[in-house]
């Protein structure tokens, strides 16, 4: 394996949940609400269950390949070349990932923060920063995301503040738009939980067996399902369904309503938390395409296919300008590349294997 350098279990969580929670903390609510209304709470709870039935299915997957990961065991499935044509999709899907985060991070920046700034400098510093920390190893890594997840507390703590104007109403009766728009705004929510599929990347660098690394996927799965639950709850209790409509980052608009005698504008300070959400989802992304990279091409030179991988990210977020085009890009992303890699493939993978017998200790043989 290329640059190993071990995590602890303790790590993987922090590592897990950083890969989630990213830029789509920020729309999520509004994503889910379009197409389940008062409902979109229940989508949420949803997803998150389907998550982790993927994460078990992933421990199945993990069982039969213990030292190998993702980009290894399609190599042991499907042979030398055929593999590498997937684990270089595999790549172009992590860079697709860091792309739509730094396009999406520049929009809401720009828009709440730091409007007269220009595009690419926001991108420059968001890109060397994630180049800065993902060219030297996991391990540091996994350290930085530990530090760094204090701001999560003050996400919890200032949406928390506006339950004191809750509004039950706005979420009853439960269950009256039907099965179908909660399934609809599942399909929505799901590119905010896009991120697990990296459990399978980097589970040969966790000192844990893997009952320990199935345990710490599962409590990382489990915070960022509640975590969501909270804020989409928080949203729909406090926004009335004709104000959400008007409200595409209801997280911040709920923030901004409110004002404190030491603090004026609190959704400025929340903003700057989500600056760092973001850095880490996009520091996952460039590592993960990187790896796939650089096993590509038989190198051990993982720092090159950083830079490489972060580059790429950067144009791609040039590319993309306006809101409509963002949108209609996310969307086009969200149905027919998401899906496919997060549980098409790998559940593909899991069947080939059993199907043909397919076990590491045969390749080694």
């Amino acid at each position: 394996m290329i640059n190993k350098k071990e995590i602890t279990q303790f790590q993987l969580i922090f590592l897990l949940i950083h890969s989630q929670v990213g830029v789509g903390v920020i729309t999520l609510p509004f994503d889910v609400f379009m197409k389940a209304k008062g409902d979109g709470w229940i989508s949420v709870l949803l997803t998150g269950a389907l998550i982790q039935i993927m994460i078990f299915l992933f421990g199945a997957l993990m069982v039969r390949f213990p030292s190998s990961n993702l980009y290894g065991i399609v190599q042991s499935l499907f042979g030398k070349w055929i593999g590498k044509v997937i684990v270089l999709l595999y790549s172009i899907y992590f860079i697709t990932i860091g792309g739509l985060i730094l396009t999406k991070f520049a929009y809401i920046l720009k828009a709440w923060m730091m409007p007269l700034t220009p595009k690419w400098l926001i991108l420059a510093i968001m890109t060397f920063t994630a180049v800065y920390i993902v060219k030297e190893n996991l391990q540091l890594m996994a350290r930085f995301f530990v530090l760094v997840s204090v701001v999560l507390i003050g996400f919890i703590g200032l949406a928390a503040y506006a339950l004191k104007d809750a509004n039950l109403t706005f979420i009853l009766p439960i269950g009256t738009n039907g099965i179908l728009p909660i399934i609809q705004g599942m399909e929505r929510g799901l590119y905010a939980f896009q991120g697990f599929e990296i459990l399978l990347v980097i589970y040969p660098f966790v000192q844990a067996n893997k009952k320990g690394v199935l345990k710490a996927a599962t409590i990382a799965n489990i915070f960022i399902t509640l975590f969501y639950l909270f804020l989409v709850l928080t949203s729909l209790l406090f926004f009335s369904a004709g104000e959400f409509k008007l409200v595409p980052e209801p997280v911040l608009y709920l923030i901004k309503a409110f004002s404190f005698k030491i603090v004026e504008r609190p959704d400025l300070l929340f903003t700057s938390m989500w600056i760092v959400l973001a850095a880490t989802a996009l520091m996952n992304a460039i590592y993960a395409s990187s790896l796939g990279l650089s096993m590509v091409m038989n190198s051990n030179q993982l720092k090159k296919y950083v830079i490489i991988a972060a580059g790429i990210c950067f144009l791609l977020a040039m590319t993309f300008r306006e809101a409509y085009n963002i949108g209609i890009i996310s969307r086009i992303y969200n149905k027919f590349v998401v899906f496919p890699f997060t549980l098409g493939l790998p559940i593909l993978f899991l069947l080939i294997s059993i199907i043909f017998n397919k076990k590491e200790r045969e390749n080694d043989e």
